[in-house]
């Protein structure tokens, strides 16, 4: 039953990837739809990809650093009735890692499942899922509530906003390809998010506390026909403000026009960054030893209107994560450092090399 619905996955996932027309039972995003919270938190059954995704930045109490990601995606498969258990009407995943910065160590985990017989589970009136022992809930008043296991690392971290949601694109609607206003995806942050719980990797346990960054998005089309892959930046300055900018590449060296960010300030107030309102330049490289992909690994940023010229650097160069068992693909995403016109930390995700 596994190997059925990881190859199934895998189809759908190309489908997603090649395809710009919309299955008939499948919506497209639409630029005049008004997001609504927290109603637009949770599971929205008429698209056929939605993800949730978690990155942050957590220090024990004697300073020690890690990173961490935690994604849960949910693929519709088809609406179809089934009288079965095993009709698939849904592919629910979870990807998870920690980087462990002084012992330069990336740990991955990945899980999926089809849900028939309970080792996944969502509600559809509120922000409940869990993927196998991978937790996600929401409530207004207590905030987001993550949870993460396997037998090399956990997680159990209490996230809590300290800003508003950032709406990305046009107010939400942020378009992904010239190709086709149907690639496009209703896409929005809580990019500060004050975050404390435990964290554990082999056999010792840490109380950490630290800044998260939280985004969704919920789309049909995933990529144009024309693309290569994305490069994303999550970019927390230590003055309190935040950078989102998704760079998307084509299959012949260039950038998509729609490639855009979002400038987030200290009081919370934000703004669309079009694609010449920034530059960013790799300086290095890196090359995977279990893939042969070639990733930037060193990026020097420029927003001249808001006086920015920083360089991100990782943490910890292998942050390679092999999804080849959900997702069937690779990428890189990482924790790393800011420094520049301003200090602070990043999370950078690569696909497509």
């Amino acid at each position: 039953m596994k190997s059925n619905i990881l190859f199934l996955l895998l189809i759908i996932v190309l489908l997603s990837i090649t395809s710009i027309s919309l299955p008939e039972e499948f919506s497209s995003p639409k630029k005049d739809y008004q997001l609504k919270f927290p109603e637009d938190l949770n599971f929205k059954k008429d698209f056929r990809i939605q993800w949730w995704y978690f990155t942050g930045h957590l220090y024990d109490e004697e300073g020690r650093e890690f990173g961490y990601e935690l994604t849960f995606f949910v693929v519709n498969v088809q609406k179809k009735k089934f009288k079965s258990k095993f009709g698939v009407n849904r592919i629910y995943i979870s990807h998870f890692g920690i980087t462990d910065v002084l012992n330069e160590k990336f740990h991955f985990s990945e899980k999926s499942d089809s849900g028939a017989f309970g080792f996944a589970e969502l509600n559809e009136n509120e922000l409940n899922l869990r993927i196998d022992e991978n937790n996600l809930k929401y409530s207004v008043i207590n905030g987001f509530y993550i949870k993460a296991y396997d037998r090399e690392k956990a997680i159990e971290l209490f996230l809590n906003p300290l800003k508003p949601i950032v709406l990305h694109g046009e107010n939400g609607y942020f378009r992904k390809s010239e190709e086709s206003s149907f690639i496009a995806s209703y896409y929005f942050s809580y990019t500060n998010l004050y975050t404390h719980g435990t964290l554990k990797i082999g056999n010792n346990k840490f109380k950490v506390t630290g800044k998260s960054w939280f985004d969704r998005e919920i789309l049909s089309n995933l990529m144009g026909t024309k693309h290569s892959g994305w490069d994303w930046f999550s970019i927390k300055f230590d003055d309190e403000r935040e950078i989102m900018l998704y760079i998307l590449r084509k299959r012949d060296g260039s950038i998509d026009i729609h490639s855009s960010g979002t400038f987030v300030y200290a009081d919370g107030r934000y703004r669309n960054l079009s694609n010449k309102e920034f530059t960013v330049i790799a300086k290095s490289f890196y090359v995977s030893k279990k893939t042969k992909a070639k990733y930037p690994i060193e990026w020097e940023i420029k927003i001249p209107s808001e006086e920015v010229n920083i360089r991100i650097k990782p943490l910890v160069k292998d942050q390679e994560v092999l999804a080849y068992k959900t997702t069937g693909n690779y990428y890189w995403e990482g924790t790393c450092k800011v420094e520049g016109s301003s200090n602070g930390r990043a999370y950078v995700e690569m696909t497509g090399y």
